[in-house]
């Protein structure tokens, strides 16, 4: 006969076994880019355990898998023929390029670094360097020669974010305020400059998106009092920012992605109870959902 405690080890043990298997935990569906002609949408999806790159349709329809693990943030290419990716692991330092179908996947760029992000013409990339507390950003061409900081190290740099004529890289800014904001710098390290001023109580602004002219920043505002996280535009010539979809409940709207048309912005949220992918005009208005809804 069983006691109690050997009763309670067991449970854990299942519950942990449990845990292991596919498809016995909801699925987090994150980090959106949308297509240059704005049809398609790629994606992360955790569903197997690990991040794999996944396309679906702006409607919600015909999703496909690209990748199986090893991936980091996924962005189409300018073109719209290829979806480019980081690495996971030994190739975090490494971008990837395959077919919307998942072929012809090779190596187009290697850095010494991490987290590496092409520029528009794929000449470039930028990536970080360094530990997390004080973390770097360098620019470097795709064979990883001519490498440069161009911004943080004594403060932190993240999330940089090409402008659609490649000469500009938006960031998240860190220092010791503990209040993350949004800077610009100019590719060649020149020109640093804030372009969010959140106060605390509204939270850190992060993961910047540019609009398809360049005039405007799409950015993430997370709230870690009240658990909550706004998308915000802010326009580059007046500074003036705008909070869409404002809301007090604790769910979050995150990591905005423009459509061509500069009218939509995709974005990752648990609205729903989980993180899926959403679309929502530039106004805020009109939220659906996109991934992981019923048809």
């Amino acid at each position: 006969m069983l006691t109690a405690r050997a009763v309670i080890v067991m449970t854990i043990a299942l519950l942990a076994l449990a845990a292991q298997q596919p498809g016995t935990r909801a699925a987090s569906n994150s980090l959106p880019s949308v297509s240059p002609d704005g049809a398609r949408v790629v994606f992360l999806s955790d569903r197997d355990g690990t991040s794999s790159v996944f396309v679906i349709d702006a409607d919600g329809r015909r999703e496909q898998r690209v990748t199986h693990g090893g991936a980091q943030r996924a962005r189409w290419s300018a073109d719209g023929r290829e979806i480019d990716f980081a690495g996971e692991g030994p190739d975090t330092g490494r971008v990837f390029a395959v077919a919307p179908d998942g072929g012809n996947r090779r190596v187009v760029a290697t850095v010494a670094g991490r987290s590496p992000v092409l520029s528009p013409d794929g000449k470039l990339v930028a990536y970080l360097v360094g530990p997390w507390t004080s973390a770097a950003l360098a620019v470097a061409n795709r064979d990883g020669s001519g490498a440069k900081v161009v911004a943080g190290g004594r403060t932190t740099a993240w999330n940089p974010a090409w402008s659609p004529d490649g000469k500009r890289i938006a960031y998240t800014y860190g220092d010791s305020s503990r209040v993350l904001q949004v800077h610009l710098v100019n590719a060649d390290g020149t020109g640093d400059r804030a372009v969010t001023h959140m106060a605390g109580e509204e939270g850190s602004a992060q993961m910047p998106a540019w609009s398809p002219d360049g005039r405007r920043l799409a950015v993430q505002v997370s709230n870690g009092r009240s658990h909550s996280g706004h998308i915000w535009i802010v326009d580059l010539e007046s500074g003036a920012a705008q909070k869409l979809a404002a809301h007090a409940e604790a769910y979050l709207d995150e990591v905005p992605a423009w459509f061509p048309d500069g009218k939509r912005i995709a974005f990752q949220g648990n609205r729903s109870g989980r993180m899926e992918i959403w679309v929502m005009t530039d106004d805020g208005s009109g939220a659906r959902q996109v991934t992981g809804a019923e048809r």
